[in-house]
């Protein structure tokens, strides 16, 4: 399946598109007219990949997934999908997936607290230590949701602890090790910090 990513070098879609090409599908990726120093080095990841170019390519895309309303109307597609975070009460939108906040490599952050939604949250900040979820089984699940036949209306992220109980077949719960989670990506951060800014 040939699918076609937009910001494909923010942090989120880079993770997207690797779930993507790690499930063996191949990806078209677009992005704005200037990068970041980080968004170059993540470039450098992707562009490596055999089944990744970049652009809109002549091809029967299985979907165009956009982030947060950057969606492109001139592409045509058999279905589009936007990914977003939740923000309160989100308006109701077709074709739709809502995060809650995330956190993994190459996120957005300095030594103390990541940057999510325009906020500087710490890492032990309450809400966040609640509701993070981390970004590769995410982006991991939403690939599959892509591939898959079913058609994607409105599907939400929650971590097992905070997961509303309901029948609602639209609500994904995952688990997570915050400390061990955390433990790792200080470590990236030490190591790769000037690629974060």
């Amino acid at each position: 399946m040939h699918f076609l990513v937009s910001q494909c070098y923010s942090w989120e879609g880079y993770h997207l598109v690797q779930a993507l090409l790690e499930d063996g599908h191949e990806v078209s990726g677009l992005h704005g007219p200037s990068l970041s120093d980080r968004e170059v080095h993540l470039s450098m990841y992707l562009g490596r990949h055999a089944m990744f170019s970049e652009g809109v390519q002549n091809r029967d895309y299985k979907a165009y997934i956009s982030f947060f309303g950057s969606a492109e109307t001139d592409i045509v597609s058999h279905r589009h999908v936007d990914i977003s975070y939740e923000a309160g009460d989100a308006p109701k939108r077709g074709n739709q997936i809502l995060l809650p906040i995330l956190y993994g490599e190459w996120m957005p952050r300095d030594e103390h607290a990541l940057s999510w939604n325009g906020n500087q949250i710490p890492f032990e900040d309450a809400y966040f230590c609640r509701h993070a979820l981390p970004i590769k089984p995410v982006m991991q699940t939403i690939s599959k949701l892509l591939s898959g036949n079913r058609e994607i209306e409105k599907f939400q992220f929650y971590t097992k602890e905070v997961c509303p109980e309901q029948e609602d077949r639209t609500v994904i719960a995952l688990a997570r090790n915050l400390t061990d989670d955390l433990a790792v990506l200080h470590r990236h951060y030490a190591q790769y910090s000037r690629f974060y800014n």
